[in-house]
């Protein structure tokens, strides 16, 4: 009594403690789990760090320069000026300077560059997001397929109880004789099949529940309870608001930004420098003395001409938004057929489900006649198990059209982006 009541405690705490499993939750878990998660702060941090290297182009650049040199004649003056003598410099020189250049106005070269360099991080950040959006595909084909799995388990544990509970019956009779062996041995045969589907379903289960657990981290365990999902699908409207489409408006801005920094080249430049030396000579080239000096100034850098060099790129990149655009429109195109193939599943599975329900209130009356004429020895077990077999099967049917009804709602919702 003892053993059955903890067999019975171990069962009810095994239910109790049955984790409960929804699509949402895998859809998030997959999310966080996926590696390229990881890659979303890295490519901020790439961009931020590219961002500052621009921004040091507004700071000063200083450079310390050194040089020693000697040479084959100097600067000499041919005056002969009685009671006056003039030096005659060294043909070794020595100079070490401090140069300091400041980008006073570059006509919106590097705020070009920043805003590039922003976009890029759009473009790497939504790349990202597709990848990780993609990701509920794959949960749809595992929690759908092990969806089925379980239900076609459970119609098949069904099936079995209702052919032990007939062999159990027709035991005694083929004890008095009264029932030929066959019979029952055709019925114990028949279990052992359906226990040997059972072990196949669930090894394949296993297989697609480690699969999800890969997928999303988790850890789901056999007894975990998958909840049905359910869904409402608008079919009538087509709208497509998936992650790829934003990465094609992103591309096309960044392009645009670049011709902006394209023309900002054929703007002037101006720069403001120093410079603080030493050496021999300075700046007074009649004297042989060390002497420290300095110079101060600005400059200014225009490219007035660059034979059209700025006007074919930028005809290169409105090529490329063409390009874009183009691929956007194919993308699309291709998203309406995905689309129309979607409803055309959902219309099928929709349609397929009313047919099975007709085919189950007809096998199951076609199997409980069996049932009845087995009983009163009129037909074979053989009969009998053709009969609830294909009961069992329009069950299976059924519970798989509905399972894949859902599914193909939920790939509609994802196909679109609206989930």
């Amino acid at each position: 009594m003892k053993k059955i009541f903890f067999i019975i405690l171990s069962i009810a705490n095994s239910y109790l403690n049955a984790q409960n499993i929804d699509i949402q939750l895998c859809y998030q878990k997959a999310a966080k789990n996926f590696p390229l998660i990881k890659q979303k702060e890295m490519v901020n941090n790439v961009g931020e760090l590219k961002i500052k290297n621009l921004n040091s182009n507004y700071l000063p650049q200083i450079n310390l320069n050194a040089q020693a040199t000697y040479q084959s004649d100097v600067t000499k003056m041919s005056l002969n000026i009685p009671g006056i003598k003039i030096p005659e410099n060294s043909k070794d020189q020595y100079k070490a300077t401090l140069d300091i250049n400041q980008l006073i106005w570059d006509g919106g070269s590097i705020s070009g560059q920043r805003k590039v360099e922003n976009i890029n991080i759009q473009s790497d950040q939504q790349n990202l997001e597709t990848e990780i959006y993609k990701l509920k595909e794959r949960v749809n084909q595992l929690y759908f397929n092990i969806l089925m799995l379980k239900g076609n388990n459970e119609l098949l544990e069904i099936s079995k109880k209702d052919i032990s509970l007939k062999l159990q019956k027709i035991e005694s009779g083929v004890k008095n004789g009264v029932i030929n062996e066959s019979n029952s041995d055709n019925l114990k045969a028949e279990i052992i099949k359906i226990d040997q589907k059972i072990i196949e379903i669930k090894s394949v289960e296993k297989a697609n529940i480690e699969m999800l657990n890969e997928l999303t981290g988790m850890e789901i365990s056999d007894n975990s309870v998958f909840t049905s999902p359910e869904i409402a699908v608008n079919s009538t409207i087509f709208e497509n608001i998936r992650p790829e489409l934003k990465s094609f408006e992103i591309n096309k801005n960044k392009l645009s930004a670049t011709q902006n920094v394209l023309s900002s080249k054929l703007m002037p430049k101006i720069y403001g420098f120093g410079q603080l030396g030493y050496g021999r000579p300075g700046l007074n080239m009649l004297s042989n003395d060390f002497q420290s000096f300095y110079i101060v100034g600005a400059k200014l850098s225009w490219n007035i001409w660059n034979w059209n060099q700025t006007k074919t790129d930028k005809k290169i990149l409105d090529i490329q938004k063409d390009i874009i655009s183009n691929n956007k429109e194919v993308y699309q195109k291709n998203m309406k057929m995905s689309y129309q193939r979607d409803i055309a599943e959902i219309d099928k599975f929709t349609e397929l489900i009313l047919k099975d329900l007709e085919i189950i209130n007809l096998k199951t009356k076609i199997a409980k006649n069996s049932s009845s004429q087995f009983d009163n020895g009129y037909i074979t077990s053989n009969d009998y198990l053709n009969d609830v077999n294909a009961e069992t099967m329009a069950k299976i049917n059924y519970e798989i059209h509905k399972i894949q009804l859902v599914k193909a709602k939920f790939d509609y919702m994802v196909n679109l982006g609206k989930l």
